[in-house]
């Protein structure tokens, strides 16, 4: 009887000890999981606190300083037609850099519609077409149709390489834009230096080329019925007058090799 009321009494101590340990244990975990939340919330504080906070919308950076220009203005560049001489020179600064052959209209100098002829006066550069396309490449309606001809192409007439559409400026070239009167590069390079077009203005395809890389919108073109050197001549005295009454800074002369016509 003894024996059992010991071993009852010693199960109860032993379930006692047993049952407080387990708790211990719990509180500790419990414990431990309470910091590490703690020390994430304070991580999380902490880092939002030392960033740096994002500019608002309104917020504007700090002006840069502009840079100073020091260039020297572009030379002027003036295209001069010379219907007798089927020229065409090309005037830097009023003096003449280049020469080409060309080809007028066939049909004589005019403005109407329909005419076919080459209008006269002065005009300007509209639009440009036909950037970094290879020699030889045909344009149908202004566009690149793929193909490209060799110089001299038996039996083919297209607009090649090149086309500088002009507008004319004065009552007797009005029309010229709406008749599509080209600066253009043609096959039958064999034609150049006599009438043979039908009222644009032909030109070889290298030739075209080289002066398409001077001029730009609205650089001045003039078409006249007096031979080049003379209309040279007169072209350098308007730009002399022109410089006179409109003073400015010194432009630099183009270093292009002079071609004689």
């Amino acid at each position: 009887m003894t024996v059992r009321f010991s071993i009852s009494v010693s199960l109860i101590v032993w379930l006692c000890l047993v049952t407080a340990s387990s708790g211990a244990r719990s509180k500790s975990k419990s414990g431990r999981h309470r910091s590490s939340s703690q020390v994430a919330l304070s991580a999380r504080t902490n880092a939002n606190e030392s960033s740096t906070p994002s500019p608002s919308p309104d917020s504007k950076p700090a002006a840069s300083p502009s840079p100073t220009s020091n260039a020297t203005p572009a030379p002027e560049v003036k295209l001069l037609v010379s219907v007798p001489d089927q020229k065409l020179a090309v005037l830097v600064a009023g003096k003449p850099a280049r020469f080409y052959r060309v080809s007028t209209s066939q049909y004589g100098e005019g403005d109407s519609y329909n005419s076919w002829q080459t209008p006269l006066g002065h005009l300007q550069v509209a639009h440009m077409i036909g950037f970094g396309m290879p020699p030889g490449s045909v344009f149908r309606r202004r566009q690149p149709t793929g193909e490209v001809l060799a110089p001299d192409a038996p039996g083919r007439d297209p607009v090649v390489s090149r086309i500088i559409w002009l507008r004319g400026l004065e009552d007797e070239n009005k029309r010229a834009y709406q008749r599509c009167i080209y600066i253009h590069g043609t096959p039958q390079e064999t034609f150049l230096g006599r009438k043979a077009s039908y009222g644009c203005i032909r030109m070889r395809s290298q030739d075209v080329i080289e002066m398409f890389n001077w001029v730009q919108v609205g650089t001045a073109v003039s078409i006249v019925e007096k031979p080049v050197g003379q209309a040279i001549q007169e072209s350098a005295r308007e730009t002399a007058l022109y410089s006179n009454s409109n003073p400015g800074p010194p432009i630099a002369v183009s270093t292009l090799t002079t071609t004689k016509p």
